[in-house]
Parts: structure tokens; sequence; C-alpha cells
């Protein structure tokens, strides 16, 4: 599918969340850098990582549904990234930037209640959290597995 304006914020919103602890982990670091490829975002677009606060990249999302999977993608960084020493498993800085984004996403409090749970149980399936964020982004299974594609698409 065409790389949209929201995949683009929800990629953002991951990238974002991702560099806000201060640390960046192996896992967040392929968000950075190996994402934005297989979504097929080239560099220059890259740049601007960081540039948008996460008030404003919520504001971009325009349904309900993408403001829910932005706060799944935030639930999925941040609890993926729990550094040595984090009693819970999102640390201060990343908590606080999960309640600025929550609070411009304005769900319900029932539904992130719901969003964090399966946060949690996927993380607890062990699978890469590039996947996990693709499989938001993309609904589990609908981008293309970078074996099966031709050498047209590079950088994949």
């Amino acid at each position: 599918k065409m790389v949209t304006s929201s995949d683009r914020a929800l990629l953002q919103i991951a990238q974002v969340m991702a560099c806000s602890d201060g640390s960046v982990s192996d896992e967040e670091e392929q968000i950075l850098m190996d994402l934005p490829k297989r979504l097929g975002i080239h560099d220059d677009d890259a740049h601007e990582i960081g540039s948008q606060s996460l008030t404003s990249l919520a504001a971009s999302l325009q349904t309900h549904a993408e403001r829910c999977q932005a706060a799944r993608i935030a639930c999925l960084v941040a609890g993926a990234s729990r550094n040595p020493g984090d009693d819970h498993d999102f640390n201060a800085d990343e908590r606080s930037a999960y309640r600025e984004l929550v609070a411009a996403l304005n769900l319900e409090e029932k539904e992130l209640q719901d969003i964090q749970w399966s946060a949690q149980e996927e993380l607890n399936q062990q699978k890469s959290l590039i996947q996990l964020i693709a499989d938001v982004i993309f609904g589990a299974g609908g981008w293309p597995d970078p074996s099966l594609l031709g050498p047209e698409i590079p950088g994949l």
C-alpha cells in the first residue's frame, strides 16, 4: 500500500518514543533506521524525526483507529525498552512522553487499558519490536517479507 501521512505520523511517534528515554536500544535503533526503509520512506524524509512533538503528531492522525494505533505503538516501544534498573515497564521519561501522547489522542480510559494490555501480551510473544510495530501500521501479515520482494525495491 502507499505510505500515507498517517503511516508517517505513526512511524514518527514510534521514533520519538524510542528516543524519549535518552538511550536507544538495539531494537529501537532498528525502528529509527530500518523501519522507514521497510515503509518505503527514504532518508530525506526521515530527517524530520524528532522535529515534531508527540502532540502535533497525534493531532495529524485522522481517525479513531489511527489514534488507537498510535497508543499501541507507544506502548510497544516503551514496554520493549526497559532499561536495566527500571522498576516499571516504562521509565519516567518514556512515561511522560506516553502521557503527552495519550493526552493528545483523547482516547477513553477503558480503550487505553485494553491497548496497554494487548501490547503487553504482544511483547510477551518475543517477536521483534520492529515486526510488532510494522504489524500495527500494516495490519499483521500485511507487509511483505523482505525476502519475497524483488530487486526493484532498493534498500530492503
